[in-house]
């Protein structure tokens, strides 16, 4: 029986000013490109035998690993752990379940699912369980120069062997400590983290107040809107030319593969072509997507600049003197809006 992957969850978002706003969507927008591409190719590797399986399962992952390293989504880990599972990599499925598990605000039944299919692999790796009191510590393991697998409490899967731990946290003592791992066993270290001896500090003493410094005038919000504007634009064009780039590899790969498909007639060649023909397509999509919306932030940002340069304009102040025998007076004239 074969695993069955998560759905897809998508979100769309408003059009807005924010050049943060923007990048996340288009970032999302690619990610969700290849979340599909790894579930269209996982159902076909269903219906696939022996080396063709093989092949597309691994296609499979590929795909979901391009989405993860730009949205470390939670469907795209448990999918990838299915994937995993299914080539025999257990190791590296027990892992991606463990940083699944770690997700705050999963459902009961999604983390029951997971943490049983987690349970089914143990028999196939070794476990190293750390716990540490207090929670929340860094965990490394054989290589500090390397980032942490996580924090506290946490289980790993690694290969059989003797391995080294070291456990850090803020305020706490660091721990290093040596364990030896068997295949079938978890092996569970517990640690209570002492706190770092504080020394008595003598308070140095405190200067005189420096005056406080002038504030530069804020920027009119018309052109702050207008520049978060033009970085979304560059933003989404950044990422639909990247599209557009990699579908027209896509398509060049597809010449190829219809015309080997001409010269043998075999089925793999056509299965192998149309693949990459729906690639193509999925990609010329999303880039078509992606262009409209560069156009459309560009001309936002023509708009609102046009504005702010019209409100920057202010008409001169007009002072008058006069001076007679019975006296004299001075008059300064201001229009509504201009800065005397």
């Amino acid at each position: 029986m074969h695993a069955r992957l998560l759905p897809v969850l998508v979100a769309l978002l408003a059009a807005s000013p924010s050049a943060a706003a923007a990048q996340g969507r288009t970032e999302n927008a690619e990610a969700r490109v290849y979340f599909e591409e790894g579930n269209r190719l996982f159902e076909q590797a269903n219906r696939a035998r022996a080396a063709q399986r093989t092949e597309l399962l691994q296609r499979s992952l590929e795909a979901y690993v391009d989405s993860l390293r730009i949205v470390r989504s939670r469907n795209a880990l448990f999918n990838a752990a299915i994937v995993l599972g299914e080539l025999g990599r257990s190791a590296e499925a027990f892992n991606y379940f463990s940083e699944y598990l770690a997700i705050e605000g999963l459902s009961e039944a999604d983390r029951e699912n997971a943490a049983a299919r987690r349970d089914a692999l143990r028999s196939d790796v070794a476990v190293l369980q750390v716990d540490s009191e207090p929670e929340g510590a860094l965990l490394w393991v054989d290589r500090k120069d390397l980032a942490p697998r996580g924090v506290t409490p946490i289980e790993l899967a690694l290969p059989p062997g003797e391995h080294r731990a070291f456990v850090e946290k803020d305020g706490f003592e660091p721990v290093e400590r040596t364990q030896t791992m068997v295949r079938g066993v978890t092996t569970v270290l517990s640690l209570a983290l002492l706190p770092v001896a504080i020394e008595p500090v003598e308070p140095a003493p405190v200067p005189e107040p420096l005056p406080e410094p002038v504030k530069a005038a804020s920027r009119p919000r018309l052109r702050n809107a207008a520049i978060g504007t033009a970085a979304s634009t560059l933003a989404a064009a950044g990422v639909a030319l990247g599209l557009s780039l990699h579908a027209r590899s896509l398509r060049d790969d597809y010449n190829q593969a219809a015309a080997q498909y001409g010269l043998t007639g075999d089925d793999t060649d056509y299965q192998r072509a149309q693949s990459l023909a729906d690639q193509t397509e999925r990609f010329n999509t999303a880039a078509d997507v992606l262009w409209g919306t560069t156009i459309g932030l560009g001309i936002s940002a023509l708009v609102l600049y046009g504005v702010h340069r019209k409100k920057q304009k202010r008409e001169t102040p007009e002072v008058g003197v006069s001076v007679s025998k019975h006296g004299g007076f001075a008059s300064i004239r201001v229009p509504i809006g201009a800065r005397p």
